[in-house]
């Protein structure tokens, strides 16, 4: 049995979706997460897991949480995947405010969340639901950014458009808004919102669900602060906060900005890991 493999030691969190527990691998003490869902938990739930494991199965990059293994055992839907041990971006500035974070360190999360966006998009996949409390870090100093929570995420096939409005309303691109179709330049409004946050140390858009559809839609946005993190952050910003997802530059024009490639430069970075 393949539970076999694992010990259970800690309950990270439970929902309606089911339960994330902290593991280990019994044979080297590998600490890894398994979400567990119950089968007879309605089928749009189930679906939901299915779909986050079809899209882990797609994906191989540094910068995004790794899929390891799926099964079903007694009515239990089990995924196991990548631990990263130093919890959320949304806890990371929980725990700075008031203060801010230096703009190097801001443009090296930023590039790493870039890079493992740019292999998402190759796959023809869409994250949906790009947000801090989806980006996850690790590594010796809790530097290392992990894209995870694939559950609604939607594979694209011949460059089809999504039309269901879902994800995050802080996050909700104006097509979405709008109840348009969209595509990958949704995740990349997404993206914008998160470098925004990581300079001020707030959300973008916040109040209710009506005021903050209505913000965005009609493109009330707010500034960075230009003294610490200079003109060019608030211009890479604005790029990516274009009402007009045709003028939203994708993840290529993105790294091949001066100002964003220098940092990908130093980080060492595969430009993505582009796959053939």
């Amino acid at each position: 049995m393949k539970m076999d493999y694992y010990n259970i030691t800690t309950q990270l969190t439970r929902g309606s979706f089911g339960t994330i527990h902290l593991c280990e691998r019994i044979h080297n003490k590998q600490k890894l997460v398994l979400k567990q869902i119950a089968l007879e938990m309605d089928d749009k739930q189930l679906q939901a897991a299915k779909n986050e494991v079809a899209v882990l199965k797609s994906l191989n990059h540094p910068n995004i949480i790794q899929y390891y293994d799926s099964y079903d055992r007694k009515g239990i839907f089990y995924i196991v995947m990548e631990y990263a041990s130093n919890g959320t971006l949304q806890n990371l500035i929980q725990e700075e405010r008031p203060n801010h974070f230096p703009p190097q360190f801001v443009m090296d999360l930023f590039c790493q969340i870039l890079m493992g966006l740019d292999h998402i998009h190759r796959k023809k996949v869409i994250h949906r639901d790009l947000k801090t409390e989806n980006i996850f870090l690790t590594g010796l100093r809790g530097d290392v950014v992990k894209i995870g929570d694939f559950g609604i995420s939607k594979m694209l096939v011949n460059e089809n458009k999504a039309n269901t409005i879902i994800g995050t309303c802080n996050y909700l691109a104006p097509e979405l808004c709008n109840g348009e179709s969209y595509n990958t330049k949704s995740d990349i409004w997404a993206l914008g919102c998160i470098l925004y946050e990581l300079c001020a140390m707030e959300k973008l858009f916040t109040g209710t669900v009506s005021n903050v559809v209505l913000s965005i839609a009609s493109g009330r946005k707010k500034l960075v602060n230009t003294k610490l993190y200079g003109k060019q952050m608030q211009e890479i910003i604005d790029m990516m906060l274009q009402i007009d997802p045709n003028k939203r530059p994708d993840t290529i024009d993105l790294m091949t900005d001066p100002d964003i490639f220098s940092t990908l430069y130093s980080l060492g970075g595969c430009l993505g890991c582009i796959d053939e």
